[in-house]
């Protein structure tokens, strides 16, 4: 009796410390695939790269999630407002920084703890004479349009470019056909997908990239303050299971489409 006491005892000491959670994570409701897959409430099967990726970690950590949907805008404010645990697939700026904790490595968002990294594009008429050189626009002035709630609008913004927002990717285009805006910036991976599917015609995108931004699951700051071991060590399972999975994640996302 006393031999097993002592091996239980060894067990427990030399075992890995496991987090028995719930985390209650929003994200948007309009696709941006291959890592969040379809529009509306409802997470489709398969639900995205990003979502498994956070599903996967959570499972390592046997955390439960409750997952939900919704418009970009409201995920950030019901962040902000304490409502939720962590919101999927956010860059990090200054605005989420206050309210949101990242993974940081020597005052820098870790990039080896990313869920994905996207590139924004710009998108223009075919009959428009707006180019992006890598760094500036030509000619000016010119009106761009952005899918609400989305970081690049500040960074926009600072150019001296006019912003609209709209509720979605199709939206953005249709405003872009009918000369309602000169230009449309958005991840090329979403934006490319839509083009496709809806054969939309008479848009291109242009060569050279507006920027890239790594992506994250960045926690709430109550959270964080309650449960910082749990957050450290779901970005760790996150980095391990991107390392471990992507390449086969992507795969089968790709071989859906």
């Amino acid at each position: 009796m006393r031999v097993s006491r002592v091996l239980s005892c060894l067990v427990l000491l030399l075992s890995p410390m496991v987090w028995a959670c719930s985390l209650n994570i929003a994200y948007s409701d309009v696709a941006s695939p291959p890592h969040l897959m379809g529009d509306g409430p409802a997470i489709p099967e398969p639900p995205g790269i990003a979502v498994e990726l956070v599903q996967h970690a959570a499972d390592a950590l046997r955390c439960s999630v409750k997952w939900q949907r919704l418009p970009n805008r409201r995920v950030q404010r019901d962040m902000e407002m304490g409502l939720l645990d962590a919101m999927l697939m956010f860059s990090y700026n200054e605005e989420r920084a206050a309210y949101a904790v990242y993974p940081m490595k020597d005052g820098k968002p870790d990039g080896r703890l990313r869920l994905a990294e996207l590139r924004y594009h710009v998108y223009v008429a075919d009959s428009s004479p707006l180019v992006w050189n890598g760094k500036q626009f030509e000619p000016l002035p010119a009106t761009v349009g952005v899918n609400s709630g989305y970081s690049i609008l500040a960074d926009l913004k600072k150019m001296g470019l006019v912003v609209e927002e709209s509720r979605s990717t199709e939206q953005n285009f249709q405003k872009l056909r009918l000369g309602r805006i000169d230009a449309y910036v958005m991840q090329d991976a979403p934006a490319d997908l839509v083009l496709e599917t809806m054969n939309i015609r008479g848009v291109h995108k242009l060569p050279v990239p507006l920027s890239a931004k790594d992506y994250f699951l960045p926690f709430s700051k109550a959270f964080y303050k309650t449960s910082p071991e749990v957050a450290e060590r779901m970005w760790e399972e996150i980095g391990k299971a991107s390392r471990s999975h992507l390449k086969e994640l992507t795969k089968k996302y790709s071989d859906a489409h």
